[in-house]
């Protein structure tokens, strides 16, 4: 039986994700900070779809140690790793502490590669795995595709993700035709991403929000028809090409008026 591990699973498209797999029959490791969400997706994917789940209680936020992640890597042995954990905040530059800031890079950015380089130095390195399909799925976001003033910061670990993931699915299709590296932009997501008084001073934050459901649907179609990237729902994808039209100082000035209404 095939299985995955997935990241940020306790939660919001992760959660959605292990659920759509577990429907498929896979096993799953799930990995997140909450032990007690976790026993309770366990449960109910184990008794609703008759597959294991194995747990992961892991902080990505703390890179030091990178036997903690090879560890994980070399415990569980899986075809697909799914690096679906994220958090950001919209918030001046001076108002977001140098500690949260280096907590979601480490989150957001130096985690997924981490747990990308170990698990492909796994798998390529095994020869018994050589003709076994093997994916990577990096939750990036349409965060990534421009620029944001006042979620600087998460903006940058998502672009610096989209990036890594990008030039080396490009390496591996040139290297092994069995591995395959997928990297995803949604949008704003019904998730608790945001809390709720953040998501009242958008003005069209609700009118583009999409369903967690819909979200990892999209991602497991896109992974179905082994896609190397994939911008979740049209009217994200119509606005990327809109804006990557745009000369960069009237991006800029745009997304920081939108995103503005949020710190006042």
């Amino acid at each position: 039986m095939a299985s995955a591990l997935i990241t940020g699973a306790s939660s919001g498209i992760g959660k959605e994700l292990a659920r759509l797999f577990a429907e498929r029959k896979y096993d799953l490791i799930l990995l997140a900070r909450s032990k007690d969400k976790l026993k309770n997706i366990k449960k109910e994917l184990e008794e609703k779809y008759l597959i294991n789940c194995e747990l992961v209680v892991f902080d990505l936020s703390n890179t030091n140690n990178i036997k903690d992640f090879e560890a994980i890597i070399k415990n569980f042995d899986c075809e697909i790793l799914i690096n679906c954990a994220g958090f950001g905040e919209i918030k001046k530059f001076d108002d977001l502490s140098i500690e949260r800031e280096l907590s979601m890079l480490n989150v957001n950015l130096l985690s997924p590669i981490i747990l990308t380089r170990l698990f492909l130095e796994k798998n390529i390195k095994n020869q018994d795995n050589i003709n076994r399909e093997i994916t990577i799925i990096n939750i990036c976001s349409t965060a990534a595709l421009y620029l944001h003033p006042y979620m600087t910061m998460y903006s940058t670990t998502k672009r610096g993700l989209l990036n890594y993931s990008l030039s080396l699915s490009e390496e591996l299709k040139n290297r092994n035709k069995n591995i395959h590296l997928l990297s995803i932009c949604p949008g704003p997501t019904a998730t608790p991403f945001f809390e709720e008084s953040t998501k009242e001073k958008f003005g069209s934050f609700k009118l583009w929000e999409m369903s967690t459901e819909v979200v990892a649907k999209e991602i497991i179609n896109c992974f179905d028809k082994k896609k190397r990237f994939g911008i979740i729902g049209f009217r994200n994808k119509i606005l990327a090409k809109f804006v990557a039209m745009l000369p960069i100082n009237f991006q800029l000035k745009m997304v920081a008026k939108h995103l503005k209404n949020a710190v006042k």
